[in-house]
């Protein structure tokens, strides 16, 4: 097939990362389909707000760059389909509309649809089908009126491989700092473990008095700022102390343990991080939700990025988990920061068990979870139903 891609490269404007174009650009190349790959510098446009009157100019310019570059393909060779990753912040409905009956059915990838739905509620039913990541997403959609399709995340077994060489340390994570990160990481880390972290907002530690703190780690001026974002926080249901108690659990790591933290790294060094640690962790608590007593939980893309590169994965519970792995035996999951750390001391004091389960959960990966495995089974589907074309 021909098929018009546009998705953002990385997927942070704090980090150059070729995440996306690893994970669903080129396992499509791989697959034989001729792929125009567009990157019309989307990732700013996730920050606007589609409903301020201000950013409604900067939408229907985008819209317009992507009708013409779609239809300026497409008058070169037909597409047979266009997969976007977009939010109602990029695109006007026209705009999927005209794309979807003039050119080729349109289907757009977006992740975590469990507490970031809103950002396309808009747009979804003008899509042709949307590509859902996380069952508990599946849902929102079909409230919205829009196709949905179970699209569950995947690796790239070309990228993320085990690595010959030597692992330096017990457990790792690489990941933003934001949930229930840093009280986990300071617990292995008091526990005596050589526990490092790598990612966005994990080497500047807050000035005290600062505020809450947000992921990359910039705070608002003074006192009074901190106050009225701590009275936001309240209003929105979220547990002050709790982000007291996040705020300092930083501070603490970087302070006492200023060689554990570390700012985020290459996407070479990412996946070899995998094969330097006895242990890779995970995280599935979404943004502050932790903080109101019913804490939202995803599968993630590093928990099949972990086990595809070869490493002894454990993560938190979550019951869709067990629709991808078989718990205990291909990867391990923890229900609260004292299990996590009485299950790293137990793995790490029983080598034979953990490597038993890291090629479990290796193979598993390698059968069951490449995007090649995705994309064919969901172009087999919509072939089925006619929506592309045979062939």
């Amino acid at each position: 097939m021909r098929i018009f891609l546009a998705i953002p490269i990385s997927p942070h404007p704090g980090i150059f990362s070729n995440l996306w174009k690893i994970n669903l650009h080129d396992p499509l190349v791989e697959m034989g389909h001729e792929v125009v790959l567009w990157n019309e510098n989307l990732l700013p446009y996730y920050d606007l707000d589609p409903e301020a009157p201000a950013t409604a100019p900067v939408r229907q310019a985008f819209s317009d760059r992507l009708i013409a570059a779609v239809e300026a393909g497409h008058r070169e060779r037909p597409f047979d389909l266009v997969i976007t990753y977009l939010s109602d912040s990029h695109v006007v409905p026209e705009a999927v509309e005209r794309i979807r009956d003039r050119v080729a059915p349109v289907l757009n990838f977006f992740c975590n649809n469990v507490h970031q739905f809103h950002l396309v509620r808009r747009i979804a039913r003008h899509f042709t089908a949307c590509l859902v990541p996380e069952r508990e997403g599946l849902a929102h959609y079909q409230a919205a009126a829009a196709r949905a399709i179970f699209f569950p995340m995947a690796a790239n077994p070309g990228i993320y491989r085990p690595l010959a060489v030597p692992q330096r340390y017990d457990a790792t994570f690489s990941g933003q700092r934001y949930a229930d990160r840093a009280p986990a990481m300071l617990a292995l880390c008091r526990a005596g473990l050589e526990a490092h972290v790598f990612g966005v907002g994990w080497a500047t530690p807050p000035s005290p008095g600062s505020g809450t703190g947000t992921a990359t780690g910039a705070q608002g001026p003074g006192p009074l700022a901190g106050a009225w974002r701590a009275l936001g926080a309240v209003l929105r249901g979220r547990n002050p102390l709790i982000a007291a108690r996040d705020r300092m659990a930083w501070r603490t790591l970087c302070a006492r343990y200023p060689g554990a933290v570390h700012g985020p790294v290459p996407d070479e060094e990412y996946v070899a991080l995998f094969s330097q640690s006895r242990i890779s962790l995970g995280f599935l608590v979404l943004g502050d939700t932790h903080r109101t007593g019913r804490p939202l939980r995803q599968v993630r893309l590093r928990e099949f990025e972990g086990p595809m590169a070869g490493a002894f994965y454990v993560t938190g519970w979550l019951e869709e988990l067990a629709e991808h792995y078989e718990i205990g035996r291909e990867i391990v999951c923890y229900r609260s920061h004292a299990e996590l750390v009485d299950l790293c001391r137990y793995y790490l004091a029983h080598p034979d068990e953990r490597e038993t389960i890291r090629r479990a959960g290796h193979e598993r990966a390698r059968r069951c979870h490449t995007w090649r495995h995705r994309f064919e089974r969901l172009f087999a589907e919509l072939g089925r139903e006619g929506v592309l074309r045979a062939g």
